[in-house]
């Protein structure tokens, strides 16, 4: 189950380096995506609100203008990261495997194609929606029971402030790995789809001819 395994007994044989995505493999995946989309989103969030909080402190724009933007930017600039992180993760080579986006359903005759812009929109679309999706109903589930564990600190604030955070981190990492290994990889997105493939690609050895016999 965790390891990634070329099938070769069950596939046909124009499948025969193609490799069954293992939850292993899902976790791989997304974490090279997870800690640079997270990095770089809260990074460019505090300076974004940085960069906000000096434009309020040394201008006459409102605060009703400026705290919607603070509020909801944050979000906007996490999935902008999350697409160019995603344009990398299609493109980058792991230690056992590459990603391949495969023409016909990754059928007889597929061929390989390049994870141009406009197809790692489509990938990059199913996971946002979907993370969106499984988080905001995570979120309900554990309404009652993070209340509770708040309630447990209530003299300590700090805990209460630190805990807010990583439930909501925890929550996203959750979401997100499920939405890669169950919905993206070995999926079909139009005219192609995501599977696991060796690191090189398979040449099938030319035949040698046959010997000449020696003249006598």
């Amino acid at each position: 189950m965790f390891h990634s395994v070329p099938q070769t007994s069950s596939l046909p044989s124009y499948l025969t380096n193609y490799i069954q995505p293992t939850f292993r493999d899902g976790f791989r995946i997304w974490w090279a995506f997870f800690w640079p989309t997270t990095l770089v989103s809260i990074i460019l969030a505090f300076l974004l609100n940085f960069g906000l909080k000096v434009i309020y402190e040394h201008s006459e724009i409102p605060g009703r203008l400026i705290r919607p933007i603070m509020r909801f930017f944050p979000f906007l600039i996490g999935y902008i990261v999350a697409l160019f992180v995603m344009e990398y993760i299609l493109r980058k080579k792991f230690r056992h495997f590459r990603i391949g986006l495969l023409t016909d359903r990754g059928g007889e005759g597929a061929q390989e194609l390049a994870p141009t812009f406009g197809r790692t929109l489509r990938v990059w679309w199913t996971y946002s929606w979907r993370t969106l999706v499984y988080r905001s109903i995570i979120m309900v589930a554990a309404t009652i029971p993070l209340s509770v564990l708040l309630g447990v600190f209530t003299r300590l604030p700090i805990v209460q402030a630190l805990i807010q955070p990583l439930v909501t981190v925890a929550i996203d990492a959750a979401a997100g790995l499920f939405v890669i290994y169950s919905n993206i990889l070995d999926e079909d997105f139009g005219d192609f789809r995501v599977c696991l493939l060796p690191l090189q690609k398979d040449t099938a050895p030319s035949a040698s001819p046959a010997p000449t016999p020696a003249a006598t």
